[in-house]
């Protein structure tokens, strides 16, 4: 695997993430506010007004903004595809990992029906075609809420304020790993009373992919964690329930 890292360059990342992931998001969020779609769960769609939107991606904006200053890579030149083509490579490797472990839990005790019995609906899933942009922008948003802005700025604010030094790697990864398993956790306590069985294998298995995640994510820099989202979620959301049709 290629080892070379980029400089750190905060202006870079900031671009780089307003002109991609923040940009796509607010396309996705306007064409909803134009042309909605239907959603399993009402409160939904208030994650695609503008307070939300606008939260999110401020967050995430001032998350790569400080990523190399907590010791993080920063992302590559776009001209450098080398090493981009390793980002894509062990993102998407990850992402189908992931994919596949929920489709097994799925198709061997019914993952997906119970979730939707646990919110009082037939499925999880917006309705193909526009489970496409729904799932694109929703995981942008959603790492960029828990992940991409949080991990960064905490780590930097505790690193800063106990240990005068914001590179500090045990606070990265202290940080990395609690918000990180805010997730499975809670995706779990949905159905922990009508199936605390599946419940606990599929926390743990959120964990383990959870934490190859923060690994990659500290190997590679903030945008593994976008295109792992967007991975997973089209994969479990999109292709999945198109192969079980």
């Amino acid at each position: 695997m290629d080892q070379s890292r980029p400089r750190p360059s905060p202006r870079r990342d900031l671009v780089l993430y307003v002109c991609g992931p923040a940009l796509v998001a607010v396309a996705i969020a306007v064409f909803f506010a134009v042309k909605p779609w239907p959603m399993p769960v009402a409160g939904q769609a208030q994650e695609f007004t503008l307070g939300p939107v606008a939260t999110s991606l401020a967050l995430g904006a001032l998350g790569v903004w400080l990523s190399s200053r907590v010791g993080l890579p920063s992302a590559p030149a776009l001209t450098d595809t080398r090493r981009w083509g390793w980002i894509l490579l062990a993102s998407a490797g990850l992402g189908v990992v992931l994919v596949a472990a929920t489709a097994i839990l799925d198709r061997t005790m019914g993952l997906e029906r119970v979730g939707a019995q646990a919110i009082g609906q037939t499925t999880i899933n917006v309705p193909f075609p526009a489970s496409l942009a729904h799932y694109i922008c929703g995981g942008i948003l959603q790492e960029s809420l828990f992940r991409v802005g949080p991990i960064p700025i905490l780590a930097w604010i505790t690193g800063t304020l106990f240990f005068r030094d914001g590179k500090k790697p045990a606070v990265w990864w202290v940080a990395a790993v609690a918000l990180s398993l805010i997730e499975p956790v809670v995706q779990a306590s949905f159905i922990v009373q009508a199936r605390p069985d599946l419940a606990l294998i599929s926390a743990s298995v959120g964990v383990v992919g959870n934490i190859a995640w923060v690994v990659l994510y500290r190997r590679f820099g903030w945008p593994v964690l976008i295109i792992v989202r967007i991975v997973v979620e089209l994969g479990w959301h999109v292709v999945w329930p198109q192969l079980g049709a």
